[in-house]
């Protein structure tokens, strides 16, 4: 059964809060059905398929935990909204138990929650479903493999702006595959694919090889630098940095240009070639990032020992900034973490002008984010970029 749009289930035994969300939702065109009890709840929300749940997690038959455990087993894929008395934390605390659990949480509020916190979570965050590509059609190893010599795969850039001056400084770059017969194939179903089948050094080479290709050729590389992803089975190569400085070289492209982001499991691996690749490159003057910072379980002893140049939070952090106290400290202690280390700090994830002026009041270095750029292909970039600078009348020698 299809997803029914516009229809919300609410599990509630307050009757008064109920009615409240009901009449809310209602005035926004929504479809509304309120249950007390978890089980005839269970039993509409398989019948129905609705796009949107609310859910008390205070409940005397059913916990909210225990709802959203049952929830996540039935394979749900409506926008949870979770409501509580008990407070922030503890909201907190539960939606990040839903997301580990792959449920789709567009919001928390507080009771007694603002009816306009209502509308926007019902307005803005619809459920968002990828349509996935049929298992007879998904594609092959050899199909990749394929691609990836052919260099059938394609580039997309992201620009990082610095907070302060507002200056473009780098771009990152990510690949794109578009099949001719399967369609746009996302980068979370071809890159695990690689990575099992021993394919992520020939994929990142050709990413490298466009990327490279592009930078001499953009604007951006008068007074820019760009990044790349590395993966583990890329640093475990011995004669990685020896191959990606000889690639740079053959443009007359300065190593100090090229940033190489791995994430922060990869960068705690400390088996001996991937301590040694990651030393040789910093050796060689390439740049090292840790991306998606926050979501690993790296000591300070760890990130201390590492040669980096900067850390890059997680975006899971970034954009809960304006509702999350937890999360505005631990990205307030990343920033003052990297100035202490020496690191540039760069923030993943910024959507809107407050999140970026908290960012910047905060002390962080770079921001990166639909609010600047979504990814655009490498022409499309060069010419936002060119665009840009000339709305901040920004020197090109600058």
């Amino acid at each position: 059964m299809s997803q029914a749009e516009n229809t919300l289930l609410i599990l509630d035994d307050d009757a008064a809060v109920a009615q409240t969300i009901g009449f809310i939702a209602k005035g926004l065109d929504f479809s509304v059905h309120h249950f007390e009890d978890p089980e005839p709840f269970f039993e509409a929300l398989l019948m129905l398929q609705p796009s949107h749940v609310a859910l008390d997690l205070i409940m005397p038959r059913m916990d909210g935990i225990e709802v959203l455990r049952r929830l996540a087993q039935t394979g749900c894929n409506a926008s949870l909204i979770l409501t509580s008395g008990m407070g922030q934390k503890v909201l907190e605390s539960a939606q990040a138990t839903a997301f580990e659990r792959g449920l789709n949480i567009v919001g928390v509020l507080p009771k007694p929650f603002r009816p306009q916190a209502l509308r926007e979570l019902l307005t803005q965050h619809q459920t968002k479903q990828r349509p996935a590509v049929p298992f007879s059609t998904a594609p092959t190893v050899a199909l990749l493999a394929t691609a990836i010599e052919q260099k059938k795969l394609s580039i997309v850039l992201q620009p990082k702006m610095d907070i302060h001056s507002q200056r473009i400084v780098c771009a990152e770059v990510l690949s794109r595959w578009n099949d001719p017969e399967l369609g746009i194939i996302p980068p979370d179903t071809f890159i695990p694919l690689a990575e099992s089948h021993g394919l992520m050094q020939a994929l990142t080479a050709c990413v490298l090889d466009q990327a490279l290709q592009w930078f001499v050729g953009s604007p951006l590389f008068a007074y820019g630098s760009f990044a790349i992803n590395l993966s583990t089975s890329c640093l475990v190569d011995v004669h990685l940095a020896d191959r990606i400085e000889a690639a740079c070289l053959n443009l007359d492209v300065a190593p100090q240009k090229l940033i190489l982001e791995v994430t922060e499991s990869t960068a705690m691996d400390r088996t001996a070639d991937c301590f040694d690749t990651l030393t040789r490159l910093r050796l060689k003057g390439f740049r090292l990032s840790v991306d998606d910072f926050g979501t690993g379980y790296s000591s300070l002893a760890q990130l201390a020992r590492m040669p980096l140049s900067e850390i890059k939070i997680d975006k899971s952090f970034v954009m809960k900034l304006q509702s999350s106290a937890d999360a505005l400290k631990i990205v307030d202690a990343t920033i003052r973490m990297a100035k202490g280390m020496g690191l540039t700090s760069v923030a993943e994830g910024v959507e809107n002008a407050e999140v970026l002026n908290t960012l910047k009041s905060l002390g962080c270095s770079l921001a990166q984010g639909y609010f600047i750029s979504r990814p655009l292909p490498a022409a499309q970039f060069d010419i936002w970029l060119k665009d840009y600078r000339a709305a901040f009348k920004i020197n090109a020698e600058s």
